[in-house]
């Protein structure tokens, strides 16, 4: 017993100096939220974590490797920017020291979760638009996404046009009915469709497999992560989106800190260089694709 005991005091004492070196807080039994009544820079030091809120289905963006456990993707490195620009340490002692806690969401979820003060901010494929910023605050643009379809390859379906009579998936609580919408309206096209909605990704791309659905609709990196030899993306390409981090309405002086933090990510490389390991579009090769 008495060597547990000392292995637990030891390994406690261990991951505190690694924090420590990464410049956290001493004082996490206080934290808590500043007197403006938003957390601050200082507040997230304090607790010694970064509370993210992030997918957990979405392969390349945010996922749990069942292997480890723990969540990966492109969203969740850019989580760890952050946590490395707040605790003034690079992004692999943030990742070492785990100094993100991240918590599932969802399009349905995660904005209760932002105004009830559970998460510091939402960095999950958050689609930035003006009725939304009345709801929260967001930063610039860390991720461009066109939406498109996928369906199956026996389908006949190459646009938006062949699918006259189709059940088209999207996800609950998106943008994506409206932006299909938005795109038959741009471009002519006079089809009659059903949406249905599906509350994960992967609920709506099985759906499709087992045919209970005839496409299903959203980024096409959200997509790409989902091929087989039995499905295939259309030649769609609309919506471009603008993915931003969300944060608690008022909570300027955060959303600023962040801001400030994507552009030097942009600035310096750091994003295209995440953008390559998971495989995301970068802002050129998205505007080349309109």
């Amino acid at each position: 017993m008495k060597k547990r005991f000392l292995a637990a005091v030891m390994a406690a004492v261990v991951t505190l100096g690694a924090l420590t070196g990464c410049g956290s807080s001493s004082e996490s039994a206080g934290a808590g939220t500043s007197s403006s009544g938003q957390r601050t820079v200082e507040d997230i030091k304090a607790a010694g974590k970064l509370k993210v809120g992030a997918k957990s289905d979405t392969v390349n963006i945010g996922m749990i490797n069942t292997a480890t456990g723990e969540y990966e993707g492109y969203d969740i490195d850019v989580a760890y920017e952050m946590a490395a620009k707040i605790f003034d340490c690079t992004y692999d002692e943030a990742v070492a020291n785990k100094l993100c806690e991240f918590t599932s969401v969802t399009a349905k979820t995660r904005g209760g979760l932002l105004d009830n003060g559970e998460l510091d901010c939402v960095i999950a494929s958050f689609t930035v638009t003006d009725e939304r910023k009345k709801s929260w605050n967001f930063t610039q643009q860390y991720r461009l996404e066109p939406v498109t379809f996928m369906v199956s390859k026996d389908s006949g379906a190459k646009t938006l046009a062949d699918m006259d009579g189709f059940v088209i998936g999207v996800g609950q609580g998106t943008t994506t009915a409206e932006l299909i919408e938005q795109y038959a309206k741009d471009k002519g096209i006079d089809v009659n469709y059903e949406v249905q909605d599906f509350q994960y990704i992967s609920d709506g791309v099985a759906a499709l497999k087992t045919g209970q659905i005839d496409a299903y609709s959203v980024d096409r990196t959200g997509l790409i992560a989902y091929m087989d030899d039995s499905m295939m993306l259309t030649e769609d390409a609309f919506g471009v989106q603008d993915i931003g981090i969300a944060l608690k309405l008022g909570n300027d002086e955060l959303t600023k800190f962040m801001d400030d933090t994507l552009t030097e990510l942009k600035e310096s490389g750091r994003l295209d260089e995440l953008k390559a390991k998971w495989g995301i579009l970068t802002d050129e090769e998205v505007a080349a694709m309109q």
